[in-house]
């Protein structure tokens, strides 16, 4: 009995660590980044992990400013995922400022800090690589729209492999 229990624990343990970094953006379309891997770490702010939401939207391209700005109720960025550009404040800031304007989502290039308080944030914030960053912006920049997911959605599927 002790022996199963243990076998059990053991089992949902590293369940955990296999999939706690499974934390990662999702491309639906453009085929052309949709077939490409994306790295991306998440922070500790957020949904946890293991939330089972997976959120999903059309990646917009927002510059920095706009998300130091308090746009308080604004819904302009309304089911979308926000791709900061430049890291005029703090990312808690950012994504407090991205969850108020009605986004599901923010990517960074990289974590301009987390003072603020982190409680408050409730969509997934995620830090891209600087190439992959660079590649969801050319491809906005040229008039092509990003559609991703990013988050953990609970698909035991995943981990059939």
């Amino acid at each position: 009995m002790c022996l199963m229990r243990f076998c059990l624990l053991l089992f949902l343990v590293t369940l955990l660590l296999l999939a706690g970094n499974v934390m990662a953006v999702r491309v639906q379309r453009p085929a052309f980044l949709a077939s490409r891997k994306f790295d991306a770490y998440k922070l500790s702010v957020g949904p946890p992990n293991w939330s089972g939401r997976e959120h999903k939207g059309e990646v917009l391209l927002v510059r920095g400013a706009e998300l130091c700005a308090d746009g308080a109720g604004s819904n302009k960025w309304k089911g979308a995922i926000v791709l900061a550009l430049g890291h005029e404040c703090d990312t808690v800031v950012q994504a407090l400022t991205a969850q108020r304007g009605g986004a599901v989502g923010l990517l960074v290039s990289k974590s301009g800090g987390y003072t603020g308080s982190e409680g408050e944030v409730r969509i997934p914030v995620e830090v891209l690589k600087k190439e992959d960053y660079d590649a969801f912006a050319m491809t906005i920049n040229q008039g092509i729209s990003i559609h991703v997911s990013i988050g953990n959605s609970l698909n035991v599927q995943r981990f059939a492999d």
